[in-house]
């Protein structure tokens, strides 16, 4: 029996974790590396390392990762874009992400409020950040982002002119960056979610009197409803689940 807020186990055909392969960095500069009895792939400063996502362009694909980065890394999934750049607290970094999808076309970043402390990892200073996912929803032309299992961002615009990529580019900042993991999967990984909107099954029906949005759904009526989501997992966070990944040097 699968409780509220929980996702039934993925069938194996329906997910696939990633080696890793150092080969697929564009340019070299990759090496696959072992700290803490775990492997990663470490990419040195500026190089970029590439995976290719699953399943068709017209169907919703999720991407779940954890990344310690560098000031300036960047990853791209399909038409999504996330970076990590310089933030106002001392000795952290913020995750941004990229709104091109504004009516100048340009890369602008905008805050997600996550503010991740760097590290001394392998004699570089990254930032362990959260374990990621990413919904794409070709259907809407839109991405969500989760935090955990927490709802970040909520159907935000893909890049026009990257919403046919179907890729995972991981380009590492200007210390370098390790990606200590990658899930691609055909559904939700971390909720029960049949209509593929981004939001727990269970929340919806219990707004919506036993009931699903139909994938007739307007993006404002989505958003509202996840809107209300965020708001009750403010109220009652959801547990933040374990992962093991390296520590930072000397723990």
């Amino acid at each position: 029996m699968v409780k509220p807020g929980q996702a039934a186990p993925l069938v194996t055909s329906k997910f696939s974790a990633d080696a890793l392969q150092p080969t697929n960095a564009s340019t070299g500069g990759a090496s696959r590396t072992r700290k803490d009895n775990l492997d990663y792939l470490a990419l040195d400063a500026n190089k970029s390392w590439s995976s290719t996502l699953r399943g068709s362009p017209r169907e919703p694909t999720y991407a779940s990762f954890m990344v310690h980065a560098s000031q300036n890394t960047i990853i791209d999934i399909g038409g999504a874009r996330l970076g990590v750049t310089a933030g106002p607290i001392s000795g952290s970094l913020q995750l941004m992400f990229d709104d091109s999808a504004s009516p100048n076309g340009t890369l602008q970043w905008k805050s997600l409020n996550v503010h991740i402390a760097t590290g001394t990892y392998g004699g570089k200073p990254l930032a362990a950040l959260p374990v990621l996912t990413v919904a794409i929803d070709p259907a809407t032309s839109t991405w969500t982002l989760f935090s955990g299992s927490r709802l970040l961002a909520d159907h935000l615009p893909l890049i026009p002119s990257k919403k046919d990529s179907r890729t995972f580019t991981l380009t590492a900042g200007n210390a370098g960056a390790w990606l200590c993991g990658l899930v691609l999967a055909d559904e939700n990984p971390l909720y029960l979610d049949d209509n593929f909107n981004g939001i727990d099954d269970a929340f919806e029906k219990t707004k919506r009197n036993g009931q699903l949005l139909p994938a007739s759904a307007s993006i404002p009526e989505r958003q509202l409803l996840a809107k209300e989501w965020k708001e009750s997992q403010r109220q009652k966070p959801p547990p933040a689940p374990f992962v093991a990944r390296p520590l930072p040097d000397g723990k």
